[in-house]
């Protein structure tokens, strides 16, 4: 017996978007575990739309996603059958039972009864949802499947079996057993992207002297995902120097145990000589190679998102294994000149000490909404504007604007040009140009924004200033979330494989990036200030309550606290981490002082800096500290904490600590009068009228300025460095 279920929770406890349970009942077994809070009004629709255009025989592939749950239900149709397949994407990814045949007019029955009910409770509880486009795809889908079925005729599949043995030892090798000819069909019918890819085979582990160590049923696509996200864990392990690392790979037993030390590894038997680096390769080397052979089995799969996303782990993953390049002239070669990188920050060419420098109005642009609270972001594709109701992008040369974004419920912006626009009930996701998003998602009506981080394919932000969402960058799913208790603000920063939360209630919560599990959480005596900031393998974080704050230092990995060196500094700036010392500046008995602490946590020096009133921002200079403060003042501090030279107040104050910008040997001081100074002897280089109410700043690898000034105005100088280098 074939029965689709709706929970009867939402008609109980009425929302504007009702989430519930749906399941797929064969005989009592649900097909579906798990999804149990699905957007119903979202869900079912789509169901029995796929199953209608299967029903009609305008199709032969279709899919379902149930988003809240991670599982992608794939009906394909075979005569008088349809085959169900369900996979899930959580991890590991795997399909959850084999495929199973039904008959196709039972199933659509069951859908037609299952739809009819559905729309029954909508008349009674929410009848305003019938007028939407969901509603409206409801009617639709239910008038198709009471029409009479035609009976298509099936094209001869083209079997395709391909076999791949493992290049090296140790290497995983893999077969596609394409007997339905699910890749080409598929993508020539324009089929859905998943669906497109979950052709049979099998994938396996070649060891010395074990030719099948390891082997994985199933479609060799999601066994290939799931080993990249391992191989993933597996790299930060190494990163973070840990002595042992264990786990099945792709979810299929036995279990594989590595000692990271000693390059040995068990795997069902005695141990074996097996280093790490080279499985992360394998495990990458499979993931290129299963793409090419489904690329070149069918082209168009070259375009399939989720084919990309793999195809983009396994190269950034590879990127990070390659070795470090012996230089030359340990071979006795004479040393090559390297060109450096495109957009690196050089030192400006001049034939002897830097005398003056001038800029000029290049463009401007104005009206930019919610100036207060925006930040300015220097991207490689131009400069991005993020504030929390609209982001745009402007190209850096002419000020022309690249892409525009505004919702109701926030927008997140990253510097490379991706963004997310969330309204009441819909999210979106923009990779960068075009008016079109990638993909949308149901949104529960949270705000997000402005801040959004990129790492390892996903996106995260911060939603209500404080809830942490992890959202897919291809498909848009949420991948998970951490709502801490009794915080209003949280900051959040990703150091290697953990995302770092700090809230105002004390608690930093060290979260993986896959899965969002808590790996620890510590409790502080004060609330946090900021994000925390990395410091090689350790993280330093703000604390602080009125005249009282404290630096603490912690293990990235394990939140094992290292120390808390007390202060008694009001308006204490970022913390600096630099090489083995950490400093911070603020304001103590009334009077701005710059501290040094070792990696110890124990203080070095303090020294006063006569630059006025705080808050005071940092920067790193070779063997030196930049301080400067709102009047524009600013002051180089020596490791030895000698202050080399000091400039004076440049007008009024900031309304708000602006970071100092250090760009091709040159020293930004903001103010009201943002002025170049020579980071070495402290001269005067130029000066450009900003005004009081400077919001940010940002200057390229040309050294082109940018400001952002508080009635939304956003204006652009240009180096004329051929006038106004001279030599000394």
């Amino acid at each position: 017996m074939i029965r689709f279920r709706i929970g009867h929770r939402w008609k109980r406890e009425p929302a504007e978007a009702p989430h519930d349970s749906v399941s797929l009942e064969l005989d009592g077994v649900n097909l579906l575990p798990g999804a149990v809070e699905e957007p119903l009004v979202d869900v079912v629709p789509a169901l029995l739309g796929a199953l209608a255009a299967l029903h009609a025989g305008g199709q032969r592939l279709a899919q379902v996603s149930l988003t809240e749950a991670h599982l992608e239900l794939v009906l394909r149709r075979s005569g008088a059958d349809i085959e169900v397949q369900v996979a899930s994407l959580s991890r590991p990814a795997r399909l959850l039972r084999p495929a199973l045949r039904l008959d196709a007019e039972e199933l659509v029955e069951a859908a037609r009864a299952c739809g009819h009910g559905f729309l029954e409770d909508l008349k009674q509880v929410a009848p305003e949802r019938l007028r939407d486009e969901p509603g409206q795809a409801l009617k639709r889908a239910l008038k198709e499947l009471e029409e009479s079925a035609p009976h298509p005729r099936e094209l001869r599949p083209e079997p395709f079996t391909f076999r791949a043995t493992a290049p090296t030892l140790p290497g995983f090798g893999f077969v596609l057993e394409d007997g339905d000819d699910v890749l080409r069909r598929a993508a020539r019918e324009k089929g859905p992207a998943l669906a497109s890819l979950l052709c049979p085979g099998e994938v396996w582990l070649a060891l010395p002297q074990r030719p099948v160590a390891w082997r994985a049923p199933g479609p060799p696509f999601l066994t290939a995902l799931e080993l990249t996200r391992q191989a993933a864990d597996l790299a930060r392990a190494l990163e973070v120097g840990e002595p042992r690392f264990s786990f099945e790979p792709a979810g299929v037993r036995p279990e594989l145990t590595l000692d990271l030390k000693a390059g040995e590894a068990r795997l069902g038997g005695p141990p074996i000589a097996l280093r790490a680096e080279e499985l992360l390769a394998a495990m990458y080397h499979l993931g290129q190679a299963l793409a090419l052979a489904m690329s070149e089995r069918e082209r168009s799969l070259a375009n399939n998102p989720y084919l990309q996303e793999l195809t983009e782990r396994s190269r950034e993953g590879l990127s990070h294994l390659r070795g470090a390049v012996r230089p030359p002239e340990e071979a006795g070669a004479a040393p090559a000149r390297v060109a450096p990188a495109s957009g690196a920050s050089r030192p400006l060419k001049v034939p002897g000490r830097l005398r003056r420098l001038r800029f000029e109005s290049l463009w401007e642009q104005r009206k930019l909404v919610d100036a207060d609270t925006g930040r300015l972001l220097m991207g490689r594709q131009g400069l991005v504007y993020s504030s929390p109701d609209m982001a745009c992008a402007f190209e850096r040369k002419t000020g022309k604007q690249l892409w525009r974004r505004a919702a109701s419920h926030g927008v997140a912006a990253s510097e490379d040009g991706y963004s997310l626009a969330a309204s009441a009930v819909r999210l979106c996701g923009f990779p960068g140009k075009g008016a079109g998003a990638d993909w949308l998602r149901v949104h529960d009506g949270l705000r997000i924004g402005p801040l959004l981080l990129r790492q390892y394919g996903m996106l995260y932000t911060l939603g209500d200033d404080r809830v942490v969402l992890a959202i897919n960058e291809v498909t848009g799913r949420e991948a998970w979330r951490l709502t801490p208790a009794r915080t209003r603000r949280g900051y959040l920063s990703i150091h290697a494989h953990r995302a770092l939360l700090a809230t105002d209630s004390g608690y930093l919560y060290g979260l993986g990036l896959g899965d969002g599990q808590v790996r620890f959480r510590m409790s502080a005596s004060l609330p946090f200030l900021g994000a925390p900031v990395p410091w090689a393998r350790r993280f330093v974080a703000l604390l602080g309550q009125g005249s009282n704050s404290a630096l603490l230092l912690a293990d990235a990995h394990t939140g094992e606290a290292v120390w808390t060196y007390e202060m008694s500094l009001s308006l204490p700036s970022t913390p600096l981490p630099s090489g083995k010392r950490v400093y911070i500046a603020g304001e103590l008995e009334g009077e701005g002082v710059l501290l040094c602490v070792d990696a110890a946590g124990q203080s070095r020096w303090q020294r006063a800096l006569h630059l006025g009133p705080g808050p005071f921002a940092l920067a790193r200079l070779p063997g030196a500290v930049l301080v400067t403060s709102a009047l524009g003042a600013a002051a180089r501090v020596s490791d030895s904490g000698e202050v080399d030279w000091r400039v004076g107040a440049s007008g009024e104050q900031l309304t708000r600590p602006l970071r100092p910008i250090v760009s091709r040997g040159v020293a930004l001081v903001p103010g009201e009068r943002v002025r170049a100074v020579d980071p070495v002897r402290g001269d005067v280089l130029a000066e450009v009228r900003a005004g009081a109410g400077l919001m940010a700043l940002q200057a390229d690898a040309q050294l082109n300025l940018y400001f952002l000034d508080e009635l939304g105005t956003l204006s652009a100088y240009r180096l004329g460095s051929h006038f106004t280098v001279v030599g000394g």
